[in-house]
């Protein structure tokens, strides 16, 4: 004996049709009773009669609902006869079965038998019947079923909402991943644009460093336009910072390698603390992965040499802010060697390293092949280091810069101011 519901609809199962005469099914939603066949000796569509009417009335039931229900199955052993009744849930087992059928079963069950209960839509198919209960009855009328202790029903998702679950979900999760994988590339680059190269040895110098973003920002990420100047060392950019908004020049100096650079940035942070306003001060530094970058005051009205050789005569220099240009240099020259607490060598004295303040003062500038020793200490000898025409003839063969070096670099200095020419001036023959 089995109580069994057919479906799907016609035409949405490639395996089996309802209507198909293989199983002569009387619809897509019925219930009927087969005897160890596929085709039933009774069936009628499901649903179940209803007491509280008069006249009996018959309600259909839509077994794929999605809604619980529950199955009474009553067998008569002197009668032979099969009764199925089916209901809602919340319903009442009805009077009169939904159908009937006489059968011996004894002729099937000559051993002890189990009764049980099983279903199956299909593995193709997405319906869902819930027989929430069943009771079988054997010589008597099948028990009550306690809906108080059957399983809650599953929760269920809309046609029209799963439907848009499908959708949505894989445009969420992929919005969510490129938005995931767009952050971890924006992090990355920031990481990349602003990283920075921080030894341990440099943690003495922090009060003297700056962050390279400052400078970043400072000067439009180091836009051509920023470009102040453009020298055997690296370039000058204008830039202003966006805390302070004070004006600044940053010098990019390429720095490949590694030796020696500890003493260098030592240097550098020492130069730092010289107090003159006749030298350009220098502000702080910053070290990348093969660059050092140097801050100093912004001299805005540029280098003397601009003035010095304009061809197009824009710019021009009286004798009075001639001689008072020469003794500023000369003034900060006097604190370098001999003013301050050590020696300082300059070692690249020329026109276009003295810039002019707002007020056409002449600062000595770009310390970077400065070198430093004590008072009364013998200077070491070092690579020959400066630019033509302004070097000392003795540093050629001693190797050795000091004071009188730098002197010699500033007397052409002065020639060069009073005359209004270069050191070497190339003819137009090459010569």
């Amino acid at each position: 004996m089995a109580w069994r519901s057919s479906w799907p609809p016609a035409g949405t199962s490639p395996a089996r049709c309802p209507a198909d005469d293989e199983f002569r099914d009387i619809n897509d939603s019925h219930v009927g009773i087969d005897i160890n066949s596929l085709h039933s000796l009774r069936s009628y569509s499901a649903g179940y009669y209803n007491d509280d009417d008069n006249n009996n009335g018959f309600r259909n039931l839509t077994l794929i609902s999605g809604k619980a229900m529950q199955v009474w199955v009553d067998y008569d052993r002197e009668t032979t006869r099969i009764d199925v009744t089916m209901a809602p849930l919340a319903v009442a087992k009805p009077k009169r079965p939904l159908v009937s059928a006489r059968y011996n079963l004894s002729k099937l069950l000559k051993d002890v038998a189990y009764i049980g209960f099983s279903a199956a839509t299909g593995g193709t198919l997405r319906s869902r019947h819930y027989v929430l209960g069943w009771s079988f009855g054997l010589g008597r009328p099948a028990p009550a079923i306690d809906i108080t202790k059957l399983p809650k029903l599953p929760r269920t998702v809309s046609k029209d909402r799963s439907r848009i679950l499908q959708i949505t979900l894989p445009l969420s999760t992929a919005a969510f991943l490129l938005t995931v994988g767009a952050a971890v590339f924006m992090l990355v680059r920031r990481h990349r644009r602003y990283s920075e190269l921080l030894e341990d040895w440099e943690i003495e110098f922090g009060p003297h460093r700056v962050l390279y973003k400052d400078l970043f920002h400072a000067t439009e990420g180091f836009k051509n336009s920023c470009i102040l100047g453009i020298g055997g060392f690296g370039r000058v950019y204008r830039g202003v910072l966006p805390t302070s908004k004070s004006e600044i020049a940053v010098k990019r100096v390429s720095h490949g390698s590694r030796q020696g650079m500890k003493q260098f940035i030592a240097e550098i942070v020492s130069l730092g603390r010289l107090q003159h306003h006749n030298l350009v001060q220098l502000l702080s530094y910053c070290r990348r992965s093969g660059e050092l970058l140097l801050v100093y005051d912004y001299m805005s009205n540029g280098s003397l040499d601009r003035y010095l050789h304009d061809e197009e005569g824009q710019c021009s220099l009286d004798w009075v802010k001639r001689i008072h240009i020469i003794k500023g240099v000369a003034s900060g020259l006097l604190y370098l060697h001999e003013e301050w607490e050590k020696v300082v060598i300059h070692r690249d004295i020329k026109t276009s390293n003295v810039l002019l303040d707002s007020e056409m003062n002449g600062r000595l500038g770009d310390f970077g092949l400065a070198r430093l020793y004590d008072h009364g200490s013998d200077p070491k000898t070092t690579h020959v280091v400066g630019t033509i025409g302004y070097i000392a003839p003795e540093l050629g063969r001693s190797g050795k810069a000091t004071p009188l070096t730098d002197i010699f670099a500033f007397g052409i200095f002065i020639l060069e101011v009073i005359c209004g020419q270069k050191p070497i001036k190339q003819s137009r023959e090459g010569h």
